[in-house]
């Protein structure tokens, strides 16, 4: 079975960031809100079809976090384009706390997240 695991890693004032992991490899980086980030916890993912982005995204629920909640996986570069949703890119600056090649890294995990149905969301704060 595949598995997804998200560890974050870097606590801003604004973001907080972390490392998006395949089956133990790094696979990209995430960025959340700081103010709105979901609890740590397993997660079901399901691609669907998102109302407000008008594409295919992967959807995180949990008996915490109603599949109706909308938390999803999107492109986005600071905590100021996530409504608590989890940001994804290729590249990360912790000092600015943002994201780079958001853009490509939502593809790669949107494509990843069709064979995929579940994440971890961990913290190990350094």
């Amino acid at each position: 079975m595949s598995m997804l695991t998200l560890i974050r890693d870097v606590k801003g004032d604004k973001a907080i960031l972390g490392k998006l992991y395949f089956n133990g490899g790094l696979f990209c980086y995430t960025l959340e809100n700081a103010a709105k980030a979901i609890p740590c916890g397993v997660y079901m993912v399901q691609n669907s079809t998102s109302p407000k982005f008008k594409s295919e995204l992967p959807l995180l629920w949990n008996s915490g976090v109603s599949s109706t909640s909308g938390i999803r996986i999107h492109r986005g570069n600071t905590a100021k384009d996530s409504s608590g949703c989890i940001l994804v890119g290729m590249g990360r600056d912790a000092k600015k706390q943002s994201l780079t090649e958001s853009a490509l890294a939502e593809t790669m995990v949107t494509m990843l997240c069709r064979n995929v149905t579940e994440l971890i969301i961990t913290e190990e704060y350094k």
